[in-house]
């Protein structure tokens, strides 16, 4: 006698069942290749006085462009991206990173800045990305204006769920006011997981820009 026959209906249920579950297992196999062995994890630091208390209606990750503006920032282009990973060496998907800085002129946009008022309005100063499966992020900005005598700096939040995972700051190779601030120093030895090496570039149009790259590796495990 002739075995029953499955419900045709139960029989594709059960062969996209099994394909799904191919497909999970096939994400976790490509993430598990990005892991990476956890070295060092990225120094908290102070968020200082100038986040902002109102954020701009703009605030996607390029802020070398602000909707409605007239014109371009002043300043030295820099686009620099990195990789966010937890305690365990995995990328995070789904953070917010959130930079915040000076305009070329080294003024912030913030009320407490004595400066505010010669701001360039062409800058949008703030800035989110949005890390990807495999926990990138990037921005288009300026270099940060001088700041004595303190370093040029980017300020750096990351956030996931509702909850503030890290904030600290990122700042460049070479430059001659680290040795001398408290609040660089404060990171001891892990200062130079908050160093950014700059190399000059060109963008897509044949124009002259700085790339840089920093990681960021949280304390928290995530992934499991």
């Amino acid at each position: 006698m002739q075995a029953p026959q499955g419900h045709p209906a139960e029989e594709v249920s059960a062969a996209s069942q099994e394909e799904g579950d191919l497909g999970e297992v096939s994400v976790e196999q490509d993430l598990e290749a990005l892991r990476i062995e956890v070295e060092y994890y990225t120094p908290s630091q102070t968020e200082g006085p100038f986040y902002p208390v109102q954020m701009p209606d703009d605030r996607d990750s390029d802020l070398f462009v602000v909707d409605g503006a007239e014109g371009r920032p002043a300043g030295e282009i820099l686009v620099f991206e990195g990789t966010v990973y937890d305690g365990a060496g995995m990328p995070v998907h789904g953070a917010v990173v959130e930079i915040w800085q000076t305009d070329d002129n080294g003024i912030y946009m913030h009320p407490g800045d004595s400066n505010s008022s010669r701001r360039d309005v062409n800058f949008q100063s703030y800035g989110e990305s949005d890390t990807g499966p495999d926990g990138r992020y990037s921005f288009r900005t300026i270099m940060p204006g001088d700041y004595n005598p303190r370093p040029r700096h980017i300020h750096v939040k990351v956030r996931m769920d509702g909850r503030e995972l890290l904030t600290t700051q990122f700042y460049f190779s070479n430059d001659p006011n680290a040795g001398t601030d408290r609040i660089f120093a404060g990171a001891g030895a892990e200062v130079s997981a908050l160093i950014m090496e700059i190399e000059e570039g060109l963008d897509s149009e044949g124009n002259s820009m700085l790339m840089g790259r920093r990681d960021i590796v949280l304390r928290d495990i995530l992934s499991e």
